[in-house]
């Protein structure tokens, strides 16, 4: 089993108490842009997998990254090189090309959780601003080729 802390859209502020508390104590920790100046010690975790966002600057970050857990192929990216606040369908091609069964992005700032043709979808919203709601993460569980997702609020 790996358990997974996964965010995005800190725009600079400070790591909440709480996310920083559950990322500690995962095996994996997945950040999705816009706030990578914002992560401090998070960028000591061993198991940091960071993707830029469109409002970070140019800082040796990719701008999207597969990752391999348990069978289960992880397609990191902020998402709006796929135009993800009109519709998913570049950013779900994208997982087919690669051959990702979960999907994890950023950038609305809206939590949503979304299959598609065996491709799950997921925005943890953001810890920062979010649109509606409260500011959210994600914590995943992979075991053996299977995950769960689960969008935790931070309020």
């Amino acid at each position: 089993m790996t358990t997974i802390t996964v965010f995005s859209d800190s725009h600079g502020t400070p790591l909440p108490t709480k996310l920083t508390s559950v990322a500690s104590e995962s095996n994996l920790v997945f950040f999705l842009g816009d706030g990578i100046l914002s992560l401090g010690d998070m960028l000591l975790h061993k198991g940091l997998h960071a993707v830029k966002g469109n409002c970070d600057p140019s800082c040796g970050f990719c701008d999207e990254e597969v990752v391999e857990v348990e069978n289960v192929r992880i397609l990191l990216t902020h998402g709006d090189k796929y135009r993800v606040k009109s519709d998913l369908t570049s950013l779900y091609m994208r997982a087919r090309e690669l051959e990702c069964n979960l999907v994890l992005y950023g950038h609305t700032h809206f939590a949503d959780v979304q299959e598609y043709a065996g491709v799950t979808l997921v925005n943890p919203g953001a810890i920062y601003s979010a649109r509606t709601g409260a500011p959210s993460y994600a914590y995943v569980v992979v075991t053996n080729g299977k995950f769960v997702v689960k969008i935790v609020n931070l309020t």
